[in-house]
């Protein structure tokens, strides 16, 4: 069973670079905005404590 989901997730991640190429770039990217904001929120914890 977690074979096939994990096939069935490579599939749909290939499908959805050949169709729609842009909305996998701007997916990505709201991806890499969170980390950063947690990363950052976490450094100014940090900074803040000591």
């Amino acid at each position: 069973m977690k074979k096939a989901l994990i096939i069935l997730g490579i599939a749909f991640l290939v499908y959805f670079v050949l169709t729609e190429p842009e909305g996998l770039a701007d997916l990505l990217g709201s991806f890499g905005d969170a980390f950063a904001d947690f990363f950052e929120a976490v450094i100014t914890f940090f900074t803040e404590l000591f």
